[in-house]
């Protein structure tokens, strides 16, 4: 008699179960424990992708030898003339500033097609020459005083004194208005006084005379101040950012005291926590709301004087300025810190009221990570070594990104008059090569200068002439994929960085793992740091390769789509940019779970010395077997540890804000005079914080690393009743298990 399907589905299911519990309980046997593990010999894991890491390696450093030998960061800093000879540099030493021959030109910029400008910000159809100093007074060259401070070409000479041949054939500016250096460009004076008048200066004999053009018209205040406006604008900005680049020369010194004094700090603060852990953990929780409630208290405080001092309104006059002070003295942005400041003291009030029971657990995991990373002194100085890394890294990225922007060849184009251009078959933004330029017609047409940069009608056999054979393949290479290798070089940066992170977790893990399942604890040789650094260098590269290369690719895709959103987000709707949104968001949740699942798959990687898809696998399965257990108390030790960071980034931070604005008096005659003390305060915070984290991680690591442990201690004593548990007394509380006899 045939039994009914449900039941025999069941059968079925019921024996799948048997043979696979039967399967675990026997790979469970074959499979080394984890002290085993931990001592057995290693092999090296995840091989291919370790040679794909060190293929590129080398890639990107020929990449950089390709970068420090083409690229040139004097671009950046200093004018180019019309023939693309940088100012103030070289044959041109003593010439640090360029002057412009005829402003008015400027304005034909505007007539000039986009597609020619491809995004320069600022290209004058004008000659251009580089000389040592701006003129002083304004003259026109058939003026008696003209000859004082004519600015011509290189090729003339103080001998030839037909100026009007000399300005006919374009080598000598037709008038001379007297300037002052702006980033080495020499820039009319009093340009606001001169809009609407027509420029008269005296012409050697007391009498006042018009100045005209290269075009024959009067020199108009209004068209000179068209001209000149946009590159005054530009580079007022561009003296932002010197100045504040001074302010940085200026304070660096200050800056890295205080980042030695944060290191020391953190240091000092993960040293005690050996013994203090459950009072510095409490002092952070506590320091945290207390400055909290402070901020608030102080600035609604400040919010009620200035709105008695401005007749009880909170907002009088707003507007855009450079000047910290002018927004301190507003009394909307104190009630909008007191506001902010309010909100994140009730949520760590009301997070420390629901999570007080959660807070005894993860305090008795950090006393056991406490106990772990005095089981090696000497892990406590294991932050710097991943810190100097993360510094090198971004050095040396800066500096082949900066390399690799200025590795341009000079292109120069058609500038001039349309209709000139017309009647000789030539388009106004035509690439042309200066060497075989030829205008005998006399025409006002020039082939000048335009910019750096890559195109793909510059002739390269031309342009390439000298720089090396073996280059050229790889240049033409670029010029036709010019987006390429700044992509190279972020992804390597990316990479590179998730690289050293996982190399510190990994080491980090097996010094922790040792710790945990060596049954006599401190019996373990004191070189565990030196043993597992070299296993994590010999065997495990590939491992670590792995983990990183996938972080990289996401953090690549989440820029590329960044900066994709940021190029079509004038031309796209609503609908567009909500799909933009969900897609960053989405890739963000994804790197921070890859960031978790790496983390935890490197512990494995420490225990067992497997490849990082398996390491991944097993973690996993971890992970979901206790999932509210793991990562809530992993996430509330995350919090505390996370206090700890706060505290001490808070502390620095308030005392280099006193001591910029000169509220410590013994340190009075050391504080530097600043454009803003704003800048050099927020490097300090930001850069703190990142010495925090780096310390932290060693706490943190731990607290990660005997979870895992514990969880898989657990699961084994599931599987084999007869496994003998390395669970510790403090950790039997919080699993709520019992010691083995």
């Amino acid at each position: 008699m045939s039994k009914h399907p449900k039941t025999q589905e069941r059968y079925r299911k019921r024996a799948l179960n048997q043979i696979s519990d039967a399967s675990d309980k026997e790979a469970q046997i074959k499979s080394p424990t984890p002290k085993q593990a931990l001592q057995r010999k290693r092999f090296c894991t995840d091989i291919p992708c370790c040679i794909l890491f060190l293929i590129f390696i080398i890639c990107f450093i020929v990449l950089s030898i390709f970068a420090f030998k083409e690229g040139d960061p004097r671009q950046l800093l200093y004018p180019t003339d019309s023939e693309g000879n940088i100012c103030g540099t070289g044959e041109y030493a003593n010439r640090p500033n360029v002057y412009f021959f005829d402003w008015t030109k400027c304005i034909k910029l505007l007539n000039v097609p986009t597609s020619v400008l491809q995004d320069r910000p600022f290209v004058c159809p004008t000659k251009q020459v580089c000389v040592q100093q701006c003129p002083n007074r304004t003259s026109y060259y058939k003026f008696e005083d003209y000859n004082m401070n004519r600015i011509c070409t290189y090729d003339v000479t103080q001998y030839d004194n037909d100026n009007e041949q000399l300005v006919r054939d374009g080598k000598c500016a037709s008038y001379i208005i007297a300037s002052k250096p702006l980033f080495g460009r020499c820039v009319p004076q009093q340009i606001d006084s001169l809009t609407n008048s027509i420029i008269q200066v005296p012409n050697g004999n007391e009498a006042n005379a018009t100045v005209y053009d290269s075009n024959g018209q009067p020199l108009n205040g209004s068209k000179l101040t068209e001209g000149v406006k946009y590159l005054v604008d530009l580079l007022n900005l561009k003296q932002i950012a010197v100045i504040l680049v001074e302010d940085l020369a200026i304070s660096w010194k200050y800056i890295l005291v205080a980042f030695g004094l944060a290191a020391i700090v953190s240091f000092l603060w993960i040293v005690l926590m050996r013994w203090l852990a459950t009072p510095l953990v409490w002092l952070g929780i506590i320091g945290f709301i207390v400055l909290l409630a402070v901020i608030t208290g102080l600035a609604f405080f400040e919010f009620v004087q200035l709105r008695e001092k401005n007749d009880n309104q909170i907002i009088k006059e707003f507007k855009f300025v450079a000047d910290a002070n002018y927004y301190r003295s507003l009394s909307i942005t104190w009630l909008i810190i007191g506001i902010l400041s309010g909100i994140l003291l009730l949520i760590a009030v009301l997070i420390v009221l629901v999570l007080f029971k959660r807070l005894r657990i993860a305090l008795t995991i950090l006393q056991e990570a406490s106990t772990a990373v005095a089981y090696n002194f000497f892990i406590l100085f294991w932050p710097f070594i991943p810190l100097i890394l993360h510094i090198g890294i971004f050095a040396y990225w800066v500096a082949i990104t900066i390399y690799l922007a200025t590795a341009r060849k000079p292109i120069y184009r058609i500038t001039g008059s349309q209709s000139d251009a017309d009647s000789m078959d030539l388009t106004i933004g035509q690439i042309c090569d200066p060497k075989k330029w030829n205008n005998n017609a006399g025409m006002n047409v020039e082939c000048m200068f335009s910019e750096y940069g890559y195109d793909p009608q510059v002739d390269l056999d031309n342009i390439l002439n000298g720089t090396g054979k073996h280059f050229k393949s790889f240049i033409s290479f670029v010029n036709q994929n010019q987006w390429l290798p700044q992509v190279f070089s972020v992804f390597m940066f990316f990479w590179l960085t998730a690289f050293t992170i996982g190399l510190s977790e990994l080491v980090l893990a097996g010094v922790y793992a040792r710790y945990y399942w060596d049954k006599r604890r401190f019996g373990i040789p004191r070189s565990s740091l030196g043993v597992s650094f070299f296993r994590a260098i010999v065997f495990h590269l590939g491992t670590i390769a792995f983990g990183s290369l996938i972080i990289a690719i996401v953090k690549l895709i989440r820029v590329l789509l960044e900066y994709v959103e940021k190029k079509v987000k004038d031309k796209t709707g609503r609908f567009a940019r909500c799909v933009f949104c969900c897609c960053r968001c989405c890739l963000f949740c994804l790197e921070k779970f890859l960031k978790f699942l790496d983390r935890n798959a490197y512990i494995i990687t420490a225990i067992y010395g497997s490849g990082f898809f398996t390491s991944a696998r097993r973690a996993f399965k971890i992970i979901i077997s206790h999932p509210i257990r793991l990562l809530v108390i992993d996430k509330v030790c995350d919090f505390l540890i996370f206090l700890g960071k706060l505290c001490i980034t808070a502390g620095i931070g308030i005392l280099a804000f006193f001591f910029f604005t000169h509220r410590i008096a013994q340190a009075e005659n050391y504080v530097p005079e600043l454009h803003y003390y704003l800048i050099p305060l927020l490097l300090i915070i930001i850069g703190t914080y990142v010495i925090t984290k780096c310390f932290f991680s060693v706490y943190s690591m731990a607290v990660d690393t005997i979870m895992i442990c514990a969880l898989e201690d657990l699961r084994m004593k599931e599987n084999n009743k007869n496994h003998q548990t390395m669970i510790s007394n403090n950790l039997q509380k919080v699993f709520r298990v019992k010691k083995d006899n």
